[in-house]
């Protein structure tokens, strides 16, 4: 392993080989860094606590510190609003996450809050691109040319900002339990006669008890992405990412790759931990009240400890515009699962429509002489029934 040279000043870290001075880049293929010319690799450089820590939710953001740890090129989307960070030597013509070329150069804000742990890259992008093809390749009513205007785009890797809470909850609730018995009732009806007839069903009745309780839970790790580049519903489905392979953040993991700014601030993004924990707790509370089913339920919640990261989590992203419209398609950095949304090809969907109706036609035409065939024997037979009927009973 070749030897780290940490250039350090106020604002920054950067490490170059010590072999012959190129810039070190993070390399998933091997999880360390790797220089760019001599392919001699590096260990990470370490700045923080050896572990990922709980910042309390009150008090935390005070003693959080600020910046990435390492210069980068701050880039606004003029179009979708995020805000990337790239290398110094990196330039960005278009937006990582709609593919507009509006895209402006601004200079990093100091008061950003530095991530307190990461989950690194695990997946080399060579990977993605195949499962990015693989996932294109099973798309049947696409437009033909979308393999060709998604590769000109290129696919990026972008660490992805979000927010992890921690919290004890203490639960009170109450409500009716409700437990099912059943009557015997009898009643006459009719039958096809028209004769009467009894019968007897079982009945459901409910019988209601006010019941109370109370129960004692930890939430870690509630993820809220404070992405403002990747759309909502693709985010959700990406929310499979393993928190427990969380390392201390280190600049060194940027190297090479880009950074999203959170776009979510703290406040907002506890906001909406609540209210996903909330819902789990109240969920909980209703299996507490225990019978068949319940109704009336009243939950009040006590939040103790509550505890904060921000984190960035590894993504890549193929952004492009089809007739004018931005499509996304993601690729999990840390697992390879690919989500994405693309156009429908019109002509494709038409061109089934038409299939489909020659497919009816041609079995109708099929059917249709053995339907006059049937049809005549039909009727014959209706004429002898009808027949027979006045032979018997005329």
């Amino acid at each position: 392993m070749n030897e780290v040279e940490l250039t350090t000043n106020a604002k920054a870290v950067q490490a170059r080989c010590s072999g012959c001075g190129g810039m070190l880049l993070y390399d998933p293929a091997v999880r360390s860094l790797r220089c760019r010319h001599c392919l001699l690799q590096a260990p990470i450089p370490t700045i923080g606590s050896p572990g990922p820590r709980e910042l309390s939710l009150r008090d935390g953001l005070a003693r959080a510190p600020r910046g990435y740890g390492t210069e980068t090129l701050r880039v606004e989307c003029g179009s979708c609003g995020a805000i990337v960070h790239l290398a110094p030597e990196e330039r960005a013509t278009r937006c990582t996450y709609c593919a507009s070329p509006t895209v402006i150069t601004r200079p990093p804000d100091p008061s950003l809050l530095q991530p307190e742990s990461m989950i690194p890259f695990l997946v080399p992008q060579p990977q993605a691109t195949q499962g990015f093809e693989q996932w294109l390749s099973k798309l049947w009513f696409r437009p033909g040319n979308l393999s060709r205007m998604a590769r000109v785009e290129g696919i990026h890797g972008v660490y992805l900002p979000y927010w992890t809470f921690d919290a004890d909850v203490e639960s009170q609730w109450k409500a009716e339990r409700g437990e099912y018995y059943y009557t015997t009732e009898y009643s006459t009806e009719e039958d096809e006669h028209g004769d009467p007839v009894s019968r007897k069903r079982q009945v459901q009745h409910t019988r209601w008890k006010p019941v109370r309780g109370h129960r004692q839970d930890h939430y870690d790790d509630v993820l809220i992405c404070a992405s403002k580049g990747v759309r909502e519903d693709l985010a959700e489905k990406l929310c499979t990412f393993d928190t427990k392979q969380l390392v201390p953040y280190s600049p060194g993991y940027l190297y090479g790759w880009r950074a999203e700014a959170y776009a979510t601030d703290l406040p907002t993004a506890w906001s909406k931990g609540q209210e996903i924990i909330r819902v789990q707790q109240e969920q909980r509370c209703a299996e507490d009240v225990g019978g068949d089913t319940h109704r009336n339920l009243e939950v009040q919640h006590i939040f103790r400890r509550e505890t904060f990261k921000h984190v960035l989590l590894p993504l890549f992203v193929l952004a492009y515009r089809y007739n004018g419209r931005p499509y996304q398609v993601l690729v999990n950095g840390q697992t390879g699962e690919v989500v994405g949304k693309a156009p429908l090809s019109v002509w494709k969907v038409m061109a089934l429509v038409i299939l489909a109706n020659l497919l009816v036609l041609l079995v109708s035409l099929i059917a249709l002489p053995l339907l006059l065939i049937t049809i005549p024997g039909m009727i014959y037979e209706v004429y002898l029934f009808h027949k027979h009927w006045n032979d018997w009973f005329g």
